[in-house]
């Protein structure tokens, strides 16, 4: 009788914390907006996430007359205020054209994607006219830097310029054991060709 007792206190123990752990799994992600957007020039710009990393854009584009087509190089890092953080990793990265009727966006494979290897791409349209792409990583390594080329077709010009209006979004994960979900989404990251 006295056995059964703790097998019984045992079982149930076992039980409320299998709960409780689903339970946080269950915990919706925390939405987190860039602490401060920084210009470096007119064509990069970065969002920073206090204690999580960097959302880095950099535009290349040139000569708007020729064409309205801009390379975006993008990346996200795990490294804030020069610390790496060995426990997070970028579940997806979302570039998005805020304002941007008739514009499309293309990833770019093979040159400027590092690590080197596939990931699913999805594309949309948030009302009311901003297009966006959300590459899903492959990997949960963390403090992995994923950097992506995005193509930006008919940008938008405003005075003789490409005008780009960007929100960074991405989703990062705590790899810890109950390790926090982070949705990122920077300010409007703006930028033009010189």
């Amino acid at each position: 009788m006295f056995g059964l007792k703790y097998l019984v206190a045992a079982v149930v123990l076992v039980a409320a914390v299998l709960v409780g752990v689903s339970a946080v799994e269950t915990v919706a992600p925390l939405s987190v907006v860039s602490e401060r957007v920084t210009n470096q020039g007119s064509q990069v710009a970065y969002a920073t996430f206090h204690d999580i990393g960097n959302y880095y854009v950099h535009a290349q584009c040139t000569n708007v007359n020729a064409t309205r087509m801009c390379p975006v190089l993008v990346s996200m890092s795990l490294t804030a205020d020069g610390v790496l953080h060995n426990s997070l990793y970028t579940r997806s990265l979302t570039f998005k054209m805020a304002n941007a009727p008739g514009t499309t966006l293309a990833v770019e494979v093979d040159t400027y994607s590092s690590p080197a290897t596939s990931y699913p791409v999805a594309y949309g349209v948030d009302p009311p006219l901003s297009p966006y792409v959300t590459i899903t990583t492959p990997s949960n390594a963390p403090s992995v830097t994923w950097t992506f080329m995005i193509i930006v077709r008919n940008t938008p010009v405003i005075n003789g310029k490409m005008a780009l209006q960007i929100i960074g979004q991405a989703q990062v994960v705590d790899s810890h054991f109950l390790g926090r979900t982070y949705d990122l989404t920077s300010g409007v990251m703006q930028l033009t060709d010189y």
